[in-house]
């Protein structure tokens, strides 16, 4: 059975939770938020970039690789696959 698509916040909550004063919850939340939000795009770079290269290495175009992608155009393909 899969885990529910809050399991990876679970423990997150379960820290903000245990802070009773909630203008410190609050800050906490925010960097706890901004951390996670950094991680996230760190992610989303490193497959984007992994996936679009491992296409490449496949002697597919940037343009196919684009319309793989989601669509994007060719340009934004070569850039998934420089990382950024």
């Amino acid at each position: 059975m899969a885990d529910s698509p809050d399991a990876p916040f679970t423990r997150y909550e379960d820290q903000l939770r245990a802070i009773t004063d909630l203008h410190e919850r609050w800050a906490a939340y925010v960097d706890l938020a901004t951390y996670l939000e950094r991680e996230l795009e760190m992610f989303r770079r490193r497959q984007r970039q992994e996936i679009a290269q491992g296409f490449k290495a496949e002697n597919k175009t940037w343009k196919e690789i684009g319309e793989i992608m989601g669509g994007v155009t060719y340009q934004r393909a070569h850039q998934f696959g420089m990382g950024k």
